[in-house]
């Protein structure tokens, strides 16, 4: 766990969960969150499970305490033991693209193929709902993000169905070159049952956490079954 210190110089989020960017005690800005669809506990796992493969950026658990909070109570619904995503300069959410594509700004072939096609089995591999992405203005690189909405039907982890989350100006099967899709599917298929366990380990008890510990083992074996189906539920995408 990681203390929040301040507000961070962003403007605060839209969104379902209505982050706030805030400087933590280890010098980087996280967009933290309070709630969300599924609990805390979804938002933490897979971003912790996307830093490791390379998909997104990692997530903490932040301690928030009045002091870092605007004193207007604006941000009040942060307060205490919350989840905080790490922030990435540079980047532009799918759903704000549109404007750049039509002026222009953002070029044709400008997003990289590679991590189109790891964001794409990362997120098929935990059917995100509400699915969105972040795309690199410069590099063209893309990561997943908000995975708030991850999780809720445990009882049943098949069949596992592509999600490929749109982004303006760029075709539906980018990305989907059989050796990028097989290169994807390797870095989730390298995640061992004990770093699934990691992953659901060290998690704040509370509602908005949604963590029991039942809860969390179930979501570690719902991964390890889809992980061992991930490559023939992704053939369908390969061109």
């Amino acid at each position: 766990m990681v203390e929040a210190l301040a507000e961070a110089p962003l403007a605060p989020s839209r969104s379902y969960s209505r982050p706030s960017a805030l400087v933590a005690i280890d010098g980087k800005t996280y967009w933290t969150k309070g709630d969300v669809q599924q609990g805390l506990v979804a938002e933490l796992i897979a971003g912790r499970l996307a830093a490791k493969i390379g998909a997104g950026p990692l997530a903490k658990v932040l301690r928030v305490t009045s002091m870092a909070l605007p004193a207007d109570g604006s941000a009040n619904h942060l307060l205490g033991i919350v989840c905080g995503v790490e922030h990435l300069e540079g980047v532009v959410n799918a759903r704000e693209l549109q404007p750049l594509v039509a002026s222009g700004q953002l070029r044709a072939g400008a997003v990289e193929p590679r991590s189109r096609a790891k964001t794409v089995v990362f997120q098929s591999w935990l059917g995100v709902n509400d699915q969105q992405v972040l795309v690199n203005l410069t590099t063209g690189r893309v990561c997943s993000i908000d995975h708030g909405d991850c999780f809720g039907n445990l009882s049943n982890p098949l069949p596992i169905s592509v999600v490929i989350t749109p982004i303006p100006g760029v075709a539906h099967n980018l990305g989907s070159d059989p050796s990028l899709v097989d290169e994807a599917v390797k870095t989730v298929q390298a995640i061992t049952d004990t770093d699934l366990l990691h992953a659901v380990s060290q998690v704040p008890l509370g509602d908005a956490w949604r963590s029991p510990p039942d809860r969390r083992l179930a979501v570690a074996r719902w991964l390890a079954v889809r992980r061992d189906n991930l490559a023939s539920a992704m053939a369908e995408w390969r061109n």
